[in-house]
This record gives structure tokens, C-alpha cells and sequence, in this order.
């Protein structure tokens, strides 16, 4: 079973972050902000049985979701940031450098 790294990046501020795969809740935390010097909130991972992921993320408390479908076979990593205009993903297959 391939591993799914999500990775909150850029834009949180003290946000509700709900997180599911496959429409499952994986994850659902409050008070989750970026530390600015490094680029990163919070993160969590799971290993998938589906050869395709179902990745939605909400923060309910600014009325904003955004979901992403794509294949999986190899450990993959997304990582989530939020801007101007809203929920913004970025899938890679290699895991993020944080200092």
C-alpha cells in the first residue's frame, strides 16, 4: 500500500483543518497555523489501498474546501497552502525540505 503525505504549508492562521481521503476523515485539527520561517503548519499521512486518491480539505471556519483526485502506486506527497484564491495543492513525488 502506497504512502500519502499531506503537508500543510503556506496561508494557515489559526484555521480548522479538516482532512479527508477517499471520504474518510483522516484528520481534523484546530488552531492550526503556519510557522513563517519554514513554511509549514502541520502534517499528517496514511497508507492508501486505492490506486486512485480522493484528497479533500476544508477550513469551515472561512467557508473554504477544495477536493483532488489522482493516481497512486508510489509514496506521494501533497502539499496544501492557502491563498488568495483558496485552497491551492501541489503533488510531488518527493518529500518537502523543512529547515
Amino acid at each position: 500500500m502506497p504512502l500519502l503525505h499531506v503537508a500543510l504549508q503556506e496561508g494557515f492562521s489559526n484555521d480548522t483543518v479538516e482532512i479527508r481521503v477517499n471520504g474518510t476523515e483522516l484528520f481534523r485539527k484546530s488552531g492550526v497555523s503556519t510557522r513563517l520561517q519554514i513554511g509549514f503548519a502541520d502534517s499528517v499521512e496514511t497508507e492508501v489501498e486505492a490506486d486512485a486518491v480522493d484528497l479533500a480539505v476544508s477550513l469551515p471556519q472561512k467557508s473554504l474546501s477544495k477536493s483532488i483526485v489522482f493516481p497512486i502506486s508510489d509514496p506521494t506527497y501533497v502539499g496544501v497552502s492557502v491563498e488568495a484564491q483558496g485552497i491551492v495543492f501541489n503533488v510531488s513525488m518527493e518529500p518537502f525540505g523543512y529547515l
